[in-house]
């Protein structure tokens, strides 16, 4: 019995201390289309530290690396065991249907080797994203499968513009990523193929969201054209630089015309390309070494500078903050600002360092300051000499220098000030919420050195009896789960009449927004007759639609209502909506929704 509760006392505490690996895959979904893309992360955990060099991803036959591999690392030290966390992560976008399997990786941690298991995606034939209206924003979605593949369209072509091309050493270069399509084409979707490089630069982003359509005009033709990103560059070293292209793949709504019983109607159809921006070549000019001042840091820009202090006239042993601070625009998170000297007499603390800063398009805009806190030692008058500030204004070709004024301290009080006036200064100062000094504790808490041993203990035999019970709970559990019966069918038609609900909430919200409109209203529609009929969207023609509907015995009005909201969806995207129209559609979608 007693070697029973000591191998007991072992598996519980001693077991888990031992070396552990854990090494698995994670996937966003395991089934999709063709047009959708696809998640992957392998995360491997172990309290051994081990190379990343020894990770080998498999070969992802069936897919198209969009992204990847981006690691991330975590490291916790928890009661002196160190546990090391690693994760790469993949974008893969299938390029054909069927039962993908995603080989295991493999990993090796204290000389051993560890894999995962393989995955199986199943992977349906993709839909064509919904369309917006020429010149609409960009979205996505499904509608029908008419994609067809080319290298280039004419007159589509994506750009890179910079504010300058001679900028000097650490000077602020705006870049700015456009895609230009005719006026009567829309922007569906679009992928990163290739990202640009910026060796040599140090770089900020502006804006990534996109932005657009905006009209325009290049070599006398009307365009329309979409902002991408917007980045800022610092060059970091003098000589020619290039910025690597960025590739996309793009689905474009393209206009095509259709005979419809002799007459021509307008259609759309998407066509996907491949564009890159090509490279840009700037040409750095050194700063110039001519007249440079000695304590110059780097700093480019036009700059204010000041040095201010909260008062004063202080008390002995009283601190007080002296701030430090460069105002203005250009790099101003790539110089350090110059240190404070104060006299003999003022003790002066490592400074904490603010920045209100905020990237625009001509350079980091804001604040950067040093706060002191300085505490004076001995009373008298103090003063401190003003600090020089260089930096370099790249319109001018010129080093500026710019020196603040001498700040004047006026110290009172004993040198032999007694604890009973330290203790009134430290807690006003404590209710007064600062923090850089805290009250001095008068009390002492002692802890006894006679520990009682926790082997044999209450709380001992406590955690032993715990874990027994939430073992036995555990197993209740699992028994209870094994026993219950899943319904997957039901499942899956309440999420979809949660989807449907959703969406329809959802259009109400963006009532004067045709498109938006539109396209949610039409997804409430699609989720609600896939939570009745239980048809794929593939299916949901208006013939299969009308049948189903009738061999439920369901009212032929509804019916023609449901039809007669379909339509309208559709033909919104071609044709003028206002707000009353949008209205009432939407009553008469919520009251189909509810009659069923």
């Amino acid at each position: 019995m007693k070697r029973l509760f000591y191998f007991l006392i072992f598996g519980l505490f001693v077991m888990p201390m031992q070396a552990q690996v854990s090494f698995k895959t994670l996937v966003s979904k395991t089934h999709l289309t063709t047009d959708e893309r696809l998640r992957i992360n392998f995360e491997i955990s172990s309290n051994s530290n081990f190379s990343q060099s020894n990770f080998v991803p498999p070969s992802f036959e069936g897919f198209q690396k969009i992204m990847g591999p981006s690691t991330s690392q975590e490291m916790s030290y928890i009661n002196g065991r160190v546990t090391s966390k690693f994760s790469y992560s993949y974008i893969l976008q299938p390029v054909k249907n069927g039962s993908l399997s995603i080989g295991p990786a493999s990993v090796v941690v204290d000389g051993k080797t560890y894999q995962t298991q393989p995955i199986v995606i199943e992977v349906s034939k993709g839909q064509a994203p919904v369309v917006s209206s020429a010149g609409g924003g960009i979205q996505s979605g499904s509608k029908n499968n008419n994609i067809t593949v080319k290298d280039k369209v004419d007159n589509a072509f994506l750009s890179v513009e910079l504010t300058k091309n001679k900028p000097y050493v650490n000077e602020a270069v705006g870049l700015i990523y456009k895609l230009y399509i005719p006026r009567n084409y829309g922007v569906v979707n679009y992928t990163e193929t290739a990202q640009p490089q910026f060796n040599g630069f140090w770089v900020q982003d502006v804006d990534r969201n996109i932005s657009g359509p905006f009209e325009g005009t290049v070599n006398g033709k009307p365009y329309m054209y979409y902002i991408l990103r917007k980045k800022l560059l610092f060059p970091q070293k003098s000589g020619k630089l290039i910025v690597k292209p960025l590739s996309l793949q793009i689905d474009l709504q393209v206009p095509v015309y259709r005979n419809f019983f002799g007459m021509r109607v307008p259609d759309y159809k998407v066509q996907r390309i491949r564009l890159t921006s090509g490279k840009k070549v700037l040409y750095v000019k050194a700063l110039p070494k001519k007249n440079q001042p000695i304590d110059f840091s780097g700093a480019v820009g036009n700059f204010n500078f000041t040095t201010q202090t909260d008062r004063q006239n202080i008390n002995l042993n009283e601190p007080l903050t002296v701030r430090v601070q460069v105002q203005g625009i250009g790099n101003l998170k790539l110089f350090d600002l110059p240190k404070l000297k104060a006299p003999n007499g003022l003790e002066v603390y490592e400074p904490k360092h603010v920045e209100q800063v905020r990237a625009t398009f001509s350079g980091n805009k804001g604040t950067v300051e040093d706060e002191y806190v300085v505490v004076p030692n001995a009373a008298g008058k103090y003063i401190i000499p003003g600090i020089r500030f260089v930096y370099f204004d790249p319109k001018s070709g010129n080093y500026v220098t710019k020196t603040t004024n001498d700040l004047i301290l006026f110290v009172t009080g004993n040198a032999g000030l007694n604890n009973n006036q330290m203790s009134v200064s430290n807690t006003a100062n404590t209710k007064n919420g600062a923090v850089d000094f805290r009250f001095i504790k008068e009390k002492a808490h002692f802890k006894s050195k006679n520990k009682t041993a926790f082997y044999g203990s209450k709380l001992f035999y406590i955690l032993i009896s715990l874990a027994f019970l939430l073992a036995f709970l555990a197993f209740g559990y699992y028994k209870y789960l094994s026993t219950r019966v899943y319904d997957a069918v039901y499942e899956q038609q309440k999420r979809t009449k949660n989807l449907a609900a959703k969406f329809l909430k959802e259009a109400k919200k963006s009532i004067g927004q045709k498109d938006v409109f539109y396209a949610r209203l039409e997804k409430a529609l699609h989720n609600f007759l896939k939570a009745q009929l239980r048809l794929d969207t593939s299916e949901m023609t208006r013939e299969n639609i009308r049948r189903k509907l009738l061999e439920k015995g369901v009212d032929q009005s509804k019916i023609n209502l449901l039809i007669d909201l379909l339509n309208r969806c559709d033909m919104a995207r071609y044709a003028p909506a206002t707000t009353t129209k949008m209205t009432e559609d939407f009553a008469d979608a919520e009251k189909l929704m509810n009659s069923f």
